[in-house]
């Protein structure tokens, strides 16, 4: 069973999840979501940009058998929800989703404590800044409760036991599978020809006929 905590207003809905799991010393699971988030968490000490379509949840769940997939699962598992609304999306390595021009719709940030894994997503259902994305492409009205508590319920109800069936169906989802990318991380930069998913989630690249396999970075088309 899990529990769903929706607020009005807080800092960041991850944060909240953590004050829940301490109070509950860890022995449930949460669904903490909110109307507005005003210093959302995004990867690599980035802020989340809250739009009039945003919406903003964490939950805690089981880690994937093979760990690192964890955050891969859940972007995949959100794009079968929209898929089910009849809506497609495109994955971005390596916890980005993207509408069909390839504007960010969706970041997902996987963090470990105490044995959980803490998921906390961002996403827009729609966007009215021009430099991001949104899952639907005019506004429309929405009950934020109700949507983190129906996506939450898919994952949940949906994990996967197969890496390697994950593995493609993250593949298959993939927008930038076969194309040109450079992944940035710190000061280096890599290009090559994005190949797909390496057995730990790394990102692996054709590199002047030599394969590269890359753990973090941040990606971006050429």
């Amino acid at each position: 069973m899990i529990k769903h905590i929706h607020v009005d207003e807080c800092h960041s809905t991850q944060d909240l999840l953590k004050e829940q799991l301490d109070s509950s010393q860890g022995k449930e699971t949460f669904l903490v979501s909110c109307e507005l988030q005003t210093s959302g968490h995004g990867r690599g000490g980035k802020s989340w940009t809250y739009q009039t379509g945003s919406l903003c949840f964490s939950l805690n769940l089981k880690p994937h058998k093979v760990m690192s997939f964890t955050a891969l699962e859940i972007a995949v598992l959100i794009a079968r929800f929209f898929e089910t609304k009849g809506r497609s999306v495109k994955l971005k390595w390596p916890n980005d989703i993207w509408d069909n021009d390839h504007k960010k719709a969706s970041g997902i940030l996987v963090q470990g404590k105490d044995g959980h894994m803490l998921a906390g997503i961002g996403l827009n259902l729609f966007s009215n800044l021009p430099d991001f994305g949104g899952i639907y492409p005019e506004a429309f009205p929405f009950n934020r409760k109700e949507w983190a508590q129906d996506i939450s319920q898919f994952i949940l109800m949906n994990r996967y036991e197969d890496t390697d069936k994950l593995k493609n169906d993250w593949n298959s989802r993939c927008g930038h599978l076969n194309q040109e990318v450079r992944v940035f991380e710190g000061d280096e930069e890599t290009r090559g020809i994005f190949q797909g998913l390496g057995e730990h989630g790394e990102a692996t690249l054709n590199t002047n006929g030599k394969t590269v396999s890359l753990f973090n970075g941040s990606l971006r088309l050429t």
